[in-house]
């Protein structure tokens, strides 16, 4: 028996595996020759197979990080993932497949550009929801977005100020969708509107972001059928958006069970702590746990939000980007004229009419 066949100058192992060098010696110093020419085989397939080289290169680091010792079966998982995700089209150029609307060429002002120039994909959203907020329309985070969104993906209470029209509806839709364990069939967020038609558009937002994700979405109102409302809680809900009153009472009849709702979310939370609706709120909270999670999103916020702030909040983080309540590039303005001078639709304005008294006050929005 040749004695350098049997010691690993190529018999025993294959070339590059345990000791065999590929015609090295029983030390495994390999052949330069051979060396060299696997070398240059390593870089002719990552020029022609890039994805590929890269995932391979992220198999490596995976496995430098987490050693594995005698268990080969989770080596080969690991290499069955990595090569699934290389040969999927899917998985290589998500963004390619997306439908996206048309662009929006409209002209914006620094409400909504006065970004840190962060990327949605920089907060490590799962990619259906990365896919439903591209399809969205949406290009990159607003402000308002840039300060909420890593925050409440902490867990940390919000207390956010920001013009309407600047994007808090996404601001908390999108942690809200991110945080949600689909596989859990229990109502983990609650969203509250103070009117019906908030409800319907906010439900609508969260259906459309999460589009590509396995996540029910309940709208609840009043002066809607509450027989329907019941049946529905007996199918699987995650996230449930409707008006304080309706869930409420949903609560106490023992339908709709909130102990496992991790966030609430407050939207115009102005007008929830308003004395009509407030009580509501109040009695709504003792239903879900103690550790959950509120964010509180407001165009403006009076002095009742301070009490409530300091009783159901724990420190909270204060978002204030209200330099002025009008957004910029609208002018607003009233004049005080008889009953017989009122103007309807009258220059680059449009004009709504209150009566106050024996005045009538048009209020008019003017875009330049």
């Amino acid at each position: 028996m040749n004695n350098n066949y049997a010691r690993g100058g190529g018999g025993r192992y294959p070339p590059g595996i345990g000791r065999g060098g590929g015609g090295g010696n029983y030390y495994g110093n390999p052949n330069p020759n051979f060396q060299q020419q696997k070398n240059y085989q390593q870089q002719q397939y990552a020029q022609r197979n890039p994805v590929h080289h890269q995932q391979f290169q992220q198999q490596q680091q995976w496995l430098r990080r987490n050693p594995v010792e005698n268990d080969s079966s989770v080596v080969d998982e690991v290499e069955k993932t990595i090569r699934s995700e290389a040969t999927d089209p899917s998985s290589q150029d998500w963004k390619a497949q997306l439908r996206l609307p048309p662009a929006d060429t409209r002209y914006r002002t620094e409400d909504v550009t006065a970004t840190k120039g962060n990327e949605f994909e920089d907060y490590f959203l799962k990619r259906e929801l990365l896919m439903g907020i591209y399809e969205k329309g949406f290009e990159r985070p607003s402000p308002i977005q840039e300060e909420s969104i890593p925050i409440a993906l902490t867990g940390s209470d919000i207390l956010a100020r920001a013009k309407n029209g600047t994007g808090k509806t996404a601001a908390f839709c999108i942690p809200a969708l991110e945080k949600i364990d689909q596989d859990s069939n229990v109502i983990q967020v609650v969203i509250l509107v103070p009117t019906r038609e908030l409800a319907l558009q906010t439900s609508q937002v969260c259906k459309e972001l999460g589009k590509h994700l396995k996540i029910q979405v309940m709208v609840t109102t009043g002066g809607t059928s509450l027989k329907d409302d019941i049946m529905r809680l007996y199918q699987p809900v995650h996230l449930l958006v409707g008006t304080p009153g309706r869930i409420l009472d949903l609560s106490k009849k023992g339908i709709c069970v909130l102990k496992d709702c991790a966030m609430l979310v407050m939207d115009e939370a102005d007008k929830l702590l308003s004395p009509e609706f407030q009580p509501s709120v109040e009695q709504l909270i003792h239903f879900m746990p103690t550790n959950r999670q509120i964010l509180m999103f407001s165009a403006t916020f009076p002095v009742t939000v301070k009490d409530f702030k300091d009783r159901y909040l724990q420190k909270p983080y204060v978002i204030n980007l209200m330099d002025e309540l009008t957004l910029k590039g609208i002018t607003q303005f009233y004049a005080f004229v008889e009953e017989r001078q009122k103007l309807d639709n009258r220059g680059r304005g449009t004009w709504k009419m209150a009566i106050v008294g024996w005045k009538v006050l048009p209020y008019v929005t003017r875009f330049f």
